[in-house]
């Protein structure tokens, strides 16, 4: 998957990048019926972050990224499918280690979910 992105600022050897999401919640017909649309409405329309410095570039010029089909699978599972698992996880040995306390399967399960996520902003840093 390649991106294009535009170096708003440059320091220390480190660009900040920004990228436009795409505006096809605002086209759409349903965007004032659709959550999506309800929620893009609130949020900034772009994303900035650094990258270190690559030679030759300047602020205002546009850069591509790319990233390979297999880490952008190993992302989006370990952002979607980890918690959701560690959610249920986290359950079961609730429930194995207190079969008759329904509280304790819901504190497993939120602390799984919580650990879950946790660990996602690790390792994508």
């Amino acid at each position: 998957m390649k991106k294009q992105f535009e170096v708003i600022e440059i320091d220390n050897e480190i660009m900040a990048l920004k990228v436009n999401h795409s505006g096809s919640c605002h086209s759409c017909e349903a965007s004032s019926g659709c959550g999506t649309g309800i929620l893009a409405n609130y949020f900034n329309h772009y994303s900035v972050f650094n990258k270190p410095y690559q030679s030759g570039v300047s602020v205002g010029d546009f850069v591509t990224l790319e990233i390979s089909s297999s880490k952008l699978f190993l992302r989006a599972f370990m952002l979607y499918i980890a918690p959701i698992l560690a959610l249920f996880l986290g359950g079961a040995i609730g429930v194995v280690l207190f079969p008759q306390q329904e509280f304790w399967h819901i504190l497993f399960s939120s602390i799984g979910f919580i650990a879950a996520l946790l660990g996602c902003r690790l390792f994508f840093k």
